[in-house]
């Protein structure tokens, strides 16, 4: 009985927790996924030594939830990827360090995890990565630049998952991810020797299709949600925005991206809603600066994430759902807001929002001395913009739809509410900065967008007259005069882009269809055929030059740009009805086929609802060729009355005159 006493004395007096038996495997999940060798942590924290030379700083920082780095706090949402320490597990660390931070048995020592070190989702399809380094300044404050890389792919693919990595993470405080299908981001990159461009990225470099993508320390990629994964055109352009931090000495950076691919196309949609202002202006010394802003949705729809954004003033962010029965649910609540640690946060569960339902946010804001983050002393005014040293205040909510209809229903909606904010934003920035070309350029392609030509065209020439070398400048321009009718103007002005930048792929379609217009049909080739020599994928070109050689009598020549411009894009009715009306009406019988002819035109008639005249025109031709004549005058008549009911005279006559030869049971050849 005696040594049986003595031993349960002995387990009395060790101690209940152990760094071997219990810490090691909190530290390992909570914080080593920064904190060891290779990743962006200052220091590692792998060994049981790691941890004790810095506990005091571990037990502050834990203690106080500055560490593990994660914002939303209550009960604002049930996110995935969650690196908050669970109660039991800060309760553990703080027992632990209070009873002197034992070691404990080497033999309790689980093995440590398996980090992965490659790809996390496995061998990509596809890599794309900075062809050369970048070299981050060893000093002078934090660094902004945007990186254009191309992204090498003949043929629409479908993304469900995208993962980006820093070779150097160290130096990597957080990434915005874009793709610009206009190569006009590539276009800045060349004009700096260096890898990138100082800035940010360009308006036509954006989320793909409510995708909302980033980067930040501890993230974990995360695939697309079932049936959203997102369009990727031949000839995009990956485009990622850096904020890069010195280390005190320079380091070398390269980024690189992987793809991840499917062949199912998206069978949903998301749409990213972005509620905020773009007027802030935050007077020096202001404690309780607010931003509030709300929608109303027109339809259902599904949350699926949400991601708040600001810069260094920010304190508070709120966010709620208030269903139309009055209740209210918490979408996200941060209380410490810190531009150091931002992040995408992907909600475990879709929260259901039915129709109705008014989405609102307060952002609150400290322009005052006390702000421990505050850069500048004393406080200065702040306003919008896209600098670090301006503020913001948005917060992107991912939704989903129930259906396609409501996706277009909600989409039209939205941007009506948020372009009216960005017309207010963009005039305000201009009346302050009224010599910056830039400025002008913003308020004219606002006005571009919502079809005020006249308006626009004020703001282009203003631009030019600051700065008469834009290219983008000239050719919205042109845009702008070829909308009013001014034909001639906007050929000049098109002419004086491709002057600029003669690659200029965009100008020389919009130029050839201009000419073609006056009936330059050799030159309008000519420009169609450049726009698809600088870029293989320029689909609306290929559309132009088809349309023009089927237009002309080239049969087999459009044959064979109809068939490129499918390849890209093989569900486009412009490409299948005008490739259906040669094999329907070419004079060559070699060239008809009237079964393809058939098949193409249902296609677009399926893909236009029957709304489209053209479609139409192409259908009634094919049936006809066909044989099938009572489908071909049906098919004829209802181009008719679309056509009349749209004024178009022209179109219903010639729609009548082959309508003729189908009731007589004749089809039409060209």
């Amino acid at each position: 009985m005696f040594w049986i006493f003595v031993a349960v004395g002995a387990l009395a007096q060790q101690p209940r927790l152990t760094f071997n038996k219990d810490i090691a495997p909190i530290v390992w999940a909570r914080c080593a996924t920064c904190h060891r060798p290779g990743e962006i942590g200052p220091f590692s924290l792998i060994t049981y030594e790691d941890v004790k030379t810095r506990l005091a700083l571990v037990a502050r920082v834990t203690s106080s939830g500055v560490m593990p780095p994660w914002k939303p706090v209550g009960q604002s949402g049930d996110f995935e990827d969650d690196r908050r320490l669970r109660p039991e597990e800060s309760a553990a660390l703080r027992d632990w360090i209070a009873a002197g931070a034992p070691r404990g048995d080497p033999r309790d020592l689980p093995p440590l995890p398996a980090w992965k070190s490659g790809w996390q989702f496995g061998a990509p399809d596809l890599v794309v990565t900075m062809p050369q380094p970048f070299r981050v300044p060893s000093g002078g404050g934090d660094t902004f630049r945007t990186f254009v890389l191309p992204i090498p792919t003949d043929r629409v693919r479908y993304v469900r998952a995208m993962e980006f990595r820093p070779d150097n993470p160290r130096v990597v405080h957080h990434a915005s991810i874009g793709v610009d299908r206009t190569r006009s981001s590539r276009r800045l990159d060349a004009r700096e020797p260096e890898p990138g461009y100082v800035g940010g990225m360009v308006a036509d470099a954006r989320y793909p299709e409510g995708q909302l993508l980033g980067w930040t320390p501890g993230q974990s990629p995360r695939a697309s949600p079932a049936g959203t994964a997102w369009r990727l055109e031949p000839g995009s352009d990956l485009v990622v925005q850096l904020h890069m931090q010195p280390t005190g000495k320079p380091e070398p950076l390269r980024v690189s991206a992987a793809f991840y691919f499917t062949e199912a196309a998206p069978t949903r949609t998301p749409i990213g809603l972005r509620l905020g202002s773009e007027t802030i202006d935050i007077p020096a010394g202001d404690r309780e600066y607010v931003v509030r802003d709300s929608y109303v949705l027109p339809v259902d729809v599904d949350v699926l994430a949400i991601q708040p954004h600001a810069h260094n003033l920010a304190r508070t962010m709120e966010a709620a759902a208030t269903l139309p029965d009055g209740s209210t649910r918490e979408l996200i609540a941060i209380r410490d807001w810190d531009f150091r640690w931002q992040d995408v946060y992907r909600y475990r569960a879709p929260i259901a929002l039915p129709k109705g339902t008014t989405i609102a946010m307060r952002y609150a804001y400290d322009n005052s001395p006390e702000n421990v983050r505050n850069p500048e002393r004393p406080p200065k005014r702040v306003v919008w913009g896209q600098n670090t040293t301006d503020e913001m205040g948005d917060l992107w909510v991912q939704v989903v739809t129930k259906t396609a209809a409501d996706g277009e229903t909600l989409g039209l909606d939205f941007r009506r509410k948020w372009h009216a904010e960005d017309v207010a934003a963009y005039t305000k920035l201009l009346r302050e900065d009224p010599n910056n070309p830039l400025r002008h350029d913003a308020v004219g392609d606002l006005y571009l967008e919502d079809g005020r030509f006249d308006e626009a065209i004020v703001e282009y020439r203003a631009s030019i007259a600051l700065n008469p070398q834009s290219a983008p400048t000239h050719y919205n321009l042109g845009y702008a005069l070829s909308a009013r009718g001014r034909a001639a103007d906007a050929i000049a002005e098109l002419g004086e882009a491709l002057r600029i930048d003669p690659d200029y792929a965009q100008a020389h379609n919009n130029l050839g269809a201009l000419l073609e217009l006056q009936g330059a049909t050799a030159a309008a080739r000519m420009h169609f055929e450049r726009a698809i020599a600088i870029r293989p994928d320029h689909f609306d070109a290929r559309i132009n030059l088809a349309q023009l050689l089927s237009a002309a009598g080239e049969s087999r020549e459009a044959i064979d740009a109809f068939s490129a411009a499918l390849a890209l894009r093989g569900a486009d009715p412009r490409a299948l009805s005008g490739l259906a009306w040669i094999r329907a009406t070419a004079r060559d019988a070699a060239l008809r086929d009237a079964d393809e002819a058939v098949r193409l035109a249902e296609r677009a008639s399926s893909a236009t609802a029957r709304r489209d005249i053209s479609v139409l025109d192409a259908l009634a031709a094919a049936y006809a060729s066909a044989g099938r004549f009572a489908e071909a005058t049906t098919a004829a008549r209802d181009g008719i009355n679309l056509a009349t009911a749209a004024g178009l005279t022209a179109a219903a006559s010639q729609l009548r005159d082959r309508l003729n030869l189908y009731e007589k049971g004749e089809p039409y050849r060209r």
